[in-house]
């Protein structure tokens, strides 16, 4: 019964994955083959490196105020909140950023962050913080914050989630006895609870991990990359690289070394954070 379905979806994946490498093999121009040429010339490129760095400090930024934040938020929820309209409610308000596009977000943090108009601007000279504008998108400091603001305020309440449905998978009985035998908050959750999230906590890694390859919609909207190459993440530098300068043959080859680092980096993750509980 699930052949059509698995099969379906092994044809959508892999002939992506099959035309990705063959283009990455060919010259964009004339599609000879090139061998390995592309690999070359993209690992030669030093934008390459800037996007890798940008990217790694975009994700140093919003990973652990992402898992952290939603992991405190799931634990104050499920110990301090029993009103089960109460938890609807957080539910549907930790629901709503989550589905609305990421243009429409980008959009919105524009009216946010932008001189001259940006409502944030405006907030702070009203509360005298500040007597003249910051301009928070063009300066090289404060760029990368608030396109890293944008996505934690968006997919926080995805981590909030998960981790507030695995804590709903905990026995009450063991937590109750752990009370009994007067544990403190921590060591119920780094004894008890944290075994149960284990899993969790990979799927929301590597989930994430993974958005942070692809974000584009926001950055593009609030940045487009700058200034200079500050928020030019690695997702930035592939749509340049194929639609500005359209080199289509070291696109592809980018985008399959980025798959293969994806592969390579969710093998390390596995070993590192074992599903198994203790």
């Amino acid at each position: 019964m699930l052949l059509p379905v698995l099969g379906t979806v092994f044809v959508v994946v892999t002939y992506p994955l099959l035309l990705a490498v063959g283009q990455s093999l060919r010259a964009t121009r004339g599609g000879s083959f090139v061998g390995l040429r592309n690999y070359a010339s993209a690992l030669e490129d030093p934008l390459l490196y800037d996007a890798l760095g940008a990217t790694g400090v975009y994700a140093g930024i919003v990973l652990p105020a992402e898992i952290l934040a939603g992991l405190g938020l799931a634990l104050l929820v499920h110990r301090t909140v029993h009103s089960a309209r109460v938890r609807l409610a957080v539910y549907i308000l930790a629901t709503l950023p989550i589905v609305i596009p990421p243009v429409a977000v980008g959009v919105i943090a524009r009216l946010i962050y932008a001189p001259g108009y940006g409502v944030l601007n405006h907030l702070l000279r009203l509360a005298g913080l500040v007597q003249a504008e910051i301009p928070w998108l063009s300066r090289r400091d404060t760029a990368m914050l608030a396109v890293s603001s944008v996505d934690i305020w968006q997919w926080t309440p995805f981590v909030y989630l998960v981790f507030f449905a695995g804590l709903q998978t905990v026995p009450p009985e063991s937590i109750d006895a752990a009370r009994v035998d007067g544990a403190s908050g921590w060591t119920l959750f780094s004894r008890i609870e944290l075994p149960y999230l284990r899993p969790l906590l990979l799927m929301v890694l590597f989930f994430r991990i993974a958005d942070v390859l692809r974000v584009f919609d926001h950055i593009f909207i609030l940045t487009g990359g700058g200034p200079g190459s500050t928020t030019q993440l690695l997702s930035i530098y592939l749509y340049r690289v194929a639609f500005k300068f359209f080199d289509t043959g070291e696109a592809a080859a980018l985008a399959v070394m980025v798959m293969l680092g994806m592969s390579l980096l969710y093998a390390a993750v596995t070993r590192l954070l074992p599903l198994e509980r203790d």
